[in-house]
């Protein structure tokens, strides 16, 4: 089996897409678009769990006391 053969190929098809061409740029955009959105979405529910996380621990903690009145 001849795999350079295969690497080869699918570099040639790669190479064939034509970067002038507005088909090609707005179907990237979209997908950069998209993944930048997916990434954002993912950051934000991260953080979300994240502050939970630490107001849950706020809670919990063994400090009863509310420093606004210096207790």
């Amino acid at each position: 089996m001849d795999m350079e053969g295969a690497c080869t190929k699918l570099d040639e098809d790669i190479l064939d897409i034509p970067l002038d061409d507005p088909d090609a740029n707005a179907a990237a955009a979209k997908i950069q678009a998209s993944f930048r959105g997916h990434m954002t979405r993912k950051k934000i529910k991260g953080g979300e769990i994240d502050r939970k996380t630490k107001d849950a621990e706020c809670a919990n903690s063994t400090r009863g006391g509310d420093l606004r009145n210096g207790d």
